[in-house]
């Protein structure tokens, strides 16, 4: 050997082969019997180079005695650009909504389970919408999924919590109370606009971090996925925070894509 551990052998020779594509996503990676055999070395030796493979988001552990898979990493944006500010609006007559319409344009199938609970604010959500911790809030979730027959049957890609004082989420139009609904719901110029709130502003915060566990199981990650999350803060003409959307997704299935004009000025800009 040339002074790496035994380990990183049987590591980088299984990570060239599947970016190679010698193992395709989707396909299973020998036993660890069989490589122990293959390159002569510890069931121990070969588990922790695995291991690493998962650490690396390259591959993923089976149930029970079935090893590992390679992983499927899929390219979907949701362009926080265009979201919310006009670019584009729900498709009321099909009832798709602006983030279904997006992965339509990309060539996914998409769809959505929505719950709506009263719970108390945790501690980042009271800092997002300037609550006390503690303050009752109506969460509206939304577990999005897409596919892609028949390459990628339904996978999670995105949680979506819209977190709204009680006071907004119960506010009705034509009597009913839409954020409530826990069904897809689409609505003139948006379901905020129906009830009759304009927002001027939106505050967005974007972070990469590790995921909780509720996360873990929703989205149905591989040890070791990362997760982002975008945030965005809805202020009405008041300057209240109305809502915050935070949309938690898979770091290997989707990611946040911005467009954005660039200001141009007449005459020499000064430098400082």
């Amino acid at each position: 050997m040339d002074g790496r551990a035994r380990w990183q052998v049987v590591y980088n020779e299984l990570r060239d082969l599947i970016k190679q594509g010698k193992y395709a996503p989707g396909e299973q990676l020998p036993p660890e019997r069989e490589l122990a055999e293959q390159y002569g070395y510890s069931r121990a030796t070969i588990r922790n180079a695995l291991t690493r493979l998962e650490q690396a988001g390259l591959v993923a552990a089976g149930a029970g005695s079935l090893g590992r898979t390679v992983r499927r990493p899929l390219e979907i944006h949701f362009d926080a650009s265009k979201f919310e500010v006009g670019a584009y609006r729900d498709d009321e007559v099909r009832g798709v909504d602006q983030w279904a319409s997006d992965v339509e344009g990309q060539g996914w199938e998409g769809r959505q389970s929505v719950t709506v609970t009263t719970r108390t604010a945790l501690p980042h959500v009271a800092r997002w919408l300037a609550v006390e911790p503690g303050t009752r809030l109506v969460r509206r979730r939304r577990l999005r999924m897409v596919r892609k027959p028949p390459a990628v049957e339904w996978t999670p890609v995105m949680v979506a919590d819209s977190w709204f004082p009680e006071d907004i989420a119960h506010r009705k139009v034509k009597g009913l109370a839409p954020l409530l609904e826990e069904r897809d719901i689409t609505m003139p110029g948006g379901i905020i606009r129906s009830i009759g709130i304009r927002q001027v502003k939106f505050i967005d915060e974007i972070r990469a971090r590790m995921p909780n566990d509720d996360e873990v199981n929703l989205l149905a990650l591989p040890k070791g996925t990362p997760v982002g999350e975008h945030a965005r803060i809805g202020v009405d003409e008041n300057g209240r925070r109305i809502r915050v959307l935070a949309s938690v997704f898979a770091g290997d299935r989707q990611f946040v894509r911005y467009e954005l004009p660039v200001a141009h000025f007449d005459g020499e800009e000064s430098v400082k």
